[in-house]
């Protein structure tokens, strides 16, 4: 007695084309995870560097014999120092800057509170060919000193 198997017959080799089919599929799906996990890392540096910048910004923005005049200068240095140390290598080259705001000079003789803080901007490199992500993140916050009754900013 013979078994048909023409059923079968009709099948054979499906597996092998749908594994050429799928395979790329699911490369895509682990590049895209990879890429996705790399974003979130680089805007948390990103927040992080800033705020740390801001920080430093908000101690050293009211002059005095101790910080000297450059404040922005010594905080944009220290948010660029954090986010190279968080993330490294994984920033392109000559990418990564951070701004001073609202710039070199603060207004002490009014009675608003001077905020200060640092943006920083890098992009990152990419798993995935021709996708270039950029990254900016900003942080501010009001000038440590102390206020007299006036609401005037008199200092550390």
């Amino acid at each position: 007695m013979r078994v048909r198997r023409r059923g079968r017959d009709r099948e054979s080799g499906a597996s092998a084309v749908e594994l050429v089919l799928w395979t790329p599929l699911l490369f895509l799906a682990m590049f895209a995870a990879v890429q996705l996990g790399l974003d979130l890392f680089a805007q948390h540096v990103a927040i992080s560097a800033a705020q740390e910048g801001a920080r430093e910004a908000r101690d050293d923005a009211y002059p005095d014999e101790q910080n000297g005049t450059d404040w922005a200068g010594a905080s944009t240095t220290y948010a660029e120092q954090w986010a190279t140390n968080l993330i490294g290598g994984m920033i392109r080259e000559n990418t990564l800057s951070s701004t001073a705001q609202p710039g070199d000079t603060v207004s002490f003789g009014t009675t608003e509170h001077p905020e200060v803080g640092v943006s920083v901007t890098f992009s990152v490199v990419s798993v995935v060919p021709l996708l270039s992500l950029n990254v900016t993140a900003t942080s501010e916050g009001p000038v440590e000193c102390f206020y007299n009754d006036a609401g005037l900013c008199v200092g550390d």
